[in-house]
């Protein structure tokens, strides 16, 4: 069972702070990104956040999701071989398309951030950005069917996890 509650937690805390980075993300972007013509109202706040504060979380929450991405990855690395070389694309490719997506959408993001940090040319940040822009909605869909595809097993193994916590208390 250590392995399954590892997996959960990790899983877990890929579904909270996916949660986090789309919900900031999708706000920054209807808020402050579109129909804005490049010029974002830094001081207008939703939920009592401002656009500063928005970005800030966004910021965090993808740093915490690329870091137990690669983690998650890692623990799926054997099955990552193993459809690649028997050939098992095909029938895998949501997982690989979403995988594929979050890289991709991870660079388009990391990318005006650097531009940014170097002072460098504007317009091409905030083409990067529409590329990520664009890209996150496309990769928030296949999560969520990701997620969907995987609720059965969110809940067995934590119903598992909370009847052994509940038998080892009755002895």
């Amino acid at each position: 069972m250590g392995k399954n509650i590892n997996w959960f937690i990790i899983n877990l805390g890929l579904f909270i702070l996916g949660i986090a980075t789309v919900f900031s993300g999708m706000l920054i972007q209807v808020k402050y990104h579109m129909g804005n013509h490049g010029n974002i109202a830094l001081n207008d706040y939703v939920f009592g956040i401002n656009y500063q504060g928005w970005s800030a979380i966004h910021k965090i929450s993808i740093v915490a999701l690329s870091l137990l991405m690669i983690y998650h990855v890692y623990q799926h690395w054997k099955w990552y071989k193993v459809v690649i070389t028997k050939k098992l694309i095909i029938k895998n490719q949501q997982v690989l398309i979403l995988s594929l997506l979050f890289v991709l959408v991870a660079i388009t993001g990391l990318i005006p951030w650097f531009i940014d940090l170097l002072n460098g040319d504007e317009m091409l940040r905030k083409g990067f950005i529409e590329i990520h822009d664009k890209l996150a909605i496309i990769l928030s869909i296949y999560l969520i069917l990701h997620i969907i595809k995987r609720l059965k097993w969110f809940f067995t193994t934590f119903q598992k996890m909370i009847n052994k916590h509940s038998t080892q208390h009755r002895v």
